[in-house]
């Protein structure tokens, strides 16, 4: 039996609601998954490049059927995007080739806490 590192949380953001005196709630589902940190191959690292992104963090999962297309994940304290999903990685289990978050960039939402009053 394969040993796992940490958990990782899995997030997905929906469309926030508003309570009754009109404040904006954020609409975060998350999962919580074992995972078994790996190195971001060099090739992988390169031909994300190409493309603009950044990969940092390589995430193996032992069971496929824990991950449902999530965008977003948190692993010791720092945000991620999902950037490529390998399905290959082993029979039962996939990779997730992560980015680290960047707060305020046009693919990630900002949690509303995380904003800056730009007002001054």
């Amino acid at each position: 039996m394969r040993m796992y590192d940490g958990t990782a949380t899995l997030k997905t953001y929906g469309e926030p609601t508003f309570d009754s005196a009109g404040n904006e709630i954020p609409s975060i589902t998350e999962t919580i998954v074992y995972v078994q940190p790996r190195g971001v191959y060099q090739s992988e690292f390169y031909n994300a490049a190409q493309n603009g992104l950044k990969p940092s963090l390589t995430l193996y999962m032992a069971n496929k059927a824990d991950y449902s297309g999530q965008k977003f994940l948190e692993y010791e304290g720092t945000e991620y995007e999902v950037i490529r999903v390998d399905w290959s990685a082993q029979r039962d289990g996939i990779s997730l080739v992560c980015e680290e978050r960047v707060v305020g960039s046009e693919r990630t939402p900002v949690d509303p806490e995380e904003e800056s009053d730009s007002d001054g």
